[in-house]
């Protein structure tokens, strides 16, 4: 009887094993540097866009830095000052917020950004295709003061 939960378990654990890996859409953002209190340098790649050449760059601009800023928000840098998300309820607080990001989504997050370089490339497959890797400061202390201002987060020891 033995033999057969063992051969079981190891044939469940052989399949498990064999299934596709999940890779989270945030990997491609990093901190680059924390150079003053209040301010980190974010690096936020950003998916394939398709439309006319001002439409993508503003597009594909805005998915990278957004990519970064969701990791900081919901994820954390693991390794960094940053280990620790500033919301800690994940990003489901976009549903119960949703006229806040909204708005933040659709370019008030620009507000936050102090400096900036990006650079576009076009997509290998594609005509008419751009993506983006953009480089920028963050004032984080202004964010985090926004949103407890909008009530996404509790201020600091209340």
């Amino acid at each position: 009887m033995k033999k057969i939960y063992l051969a079981t378990l190891l044939v469940a654990l052989t399949l498990g094993s064999c299934g596709t890996k999940v890779a989270s859409p945030y990997t491609d953002s990093a901190v680059i540097s924390h150079p003053t209190q209040g301010a980190v340098v974010l690096r936020g790649i950003g998916e394939e866009v398709d439309g006319k050449k001002k439409e993508q760059e503003l597009k594909s601009r805005r998915a990278a830095q957004k990519k970064a800023i969701q990791q900081l928000l919901y994820f954390g840098f693991v390794g960094t000052d940053f280990k620790n998300p500033i919301i800690r309820e994940g990003i489901s607080v976009e549903t119960k917020h949703k006229a806040f990001f909204d708005s933040f989504w659709n370019g008030g997050y620009e507000r936050f950004i102090t400096d900036g370089k990006t650079e576009f490339y076009s997509c290998e497959k594609k005509s008419n295709c751009t993506s983006a890797v953009s480089v920028f400061t963050l004032n984080y202390n202004m964010l985090r003061k926004e949103l407890e201002a909008n009530k996404v987060i509790n201020k600091i020891g209340f």
